[in-house]
């Protein structure tokens, strides 16, 4: 079963809090009275996000953290893969595909390569910025159905 982790998914409730104060620095507790996340979680989910420059962080008592773009230039695929690295359904969808011994003649890996685009492009259309608007639940803004 594919399934994103709770970290992921919490990154993505994390960068939403910014709505409203885009080009503000805001700081970990006021993120921890948005979201109601604990505040363990909120601080590692805030190292990644620093480390993969998603955010920005600023110490010192007027300090917390901005972001380094916009909210309509941050995707779910953008915080997914920084939290658990590159979107891959199966094993030999990565870099480690020599690993498989069966790779050579594997006759679904193109299949799931197929599905894995169509994946990893949904998750790059979806911004942060869409989340929770109405109409974000409209399909056929993202699918082409």
């Amino acid at each position: 079963m594919l399934k994103i982790t709770r970290l992921a998914d919490y990154a993505v409730v994390i960068i939403s809090s910014f709505k409203g104060v885009e080009k503000e620095i805001v700081s970990a507790q006021q993120i921890i009275k948005k979201t109601k996340l604990q505040q363990a979680t909120v601080n590692k989910i805030l190292a990644i996000l620093v480390k993969k420059k998603i955010l920005i962080a600023f110490r010192g008592v007027s300090g917390g953290y901005k972001l380094r773009k916009d909210l309509s230039n941050i995707s779910i695929k953008d915080l997914i893969e920084a939290i658990e690295g590159p979107v891959s359904l199966t094993a030999c969808l990565n870099k480690n595909a020599n690993d498989c011994n069966l790779f050579n003649v594997c006759i679904t890996k193109n299949t799931w390569h197929l599905v894995n685009n169509a994946v990893k492009e949904t998750l790059d259309k979806i911004k942060i910025q869409d989340i929770g608007k109405k109409g974000c639940n409209d399909y056929e803004r993202f699918f082409k159905i």
